[in-house]
């Protein structure tokens, strides 16, 4: 399931991943972005929250589908990406991951956040809009 954390008027969209992840939240996802992009901006920044790993665990097969072509459809309109949660290979993954896509997408800067620095996060992804 989806939430989404915040609304921005900027381009950035802020979403927390918990339960079963579906087809319906992947293209809940893309209409957000789409949206962003939409209004004229170049890049979406994007704020993942996730409790840990497993939410792969939980993942239908069609939403992770729906998940990975979104991605790869997508991926050259990413800018920042936060990725906040409380698991230590999550962070390892994104530390890594980070450097490897930003060779194929110059936009994109990917930061791990704990989940207790959500409002840094938030401020990461919108640093012109007030966060709570």
């Amino acid at each position: 399931m989806i939430n989404q954390i915040k609304i921005f008027k900027a381009n950035a969209i802020a979403l927390e991943l918990f339960g079963a992840f579906t087809e319906a939240d992947a293209l809940f996802i893309e209409q957000l972005f789409e949206k962003k992009l939409f209004e004229g901006y170049d890049h979406v920044n994007i704020l993942i929250k996730v409790k840990d790993l497993s939410i792969i665990k939980e993942m239908k097969l069609n939403g992770f589908f729906e998940g990975e072509l979104w991605g790869i459809k997508h991926f050259g309109k990413i800018g920042r990406c936060a990725i906040v949660s409380s698991s230590d290979i999550l962070k390892s993954i994104v530390n890594l991951e980070g450097k490897i896509l930003h060779l194929f997408n110059s936009a994109l800067v990917e930061k791990y956040f704990d989940e207790i620095n959500l409002k840094e996060a938030l401020e990461f992804i919108a640093p012109s809009e007030t966060t709570n």
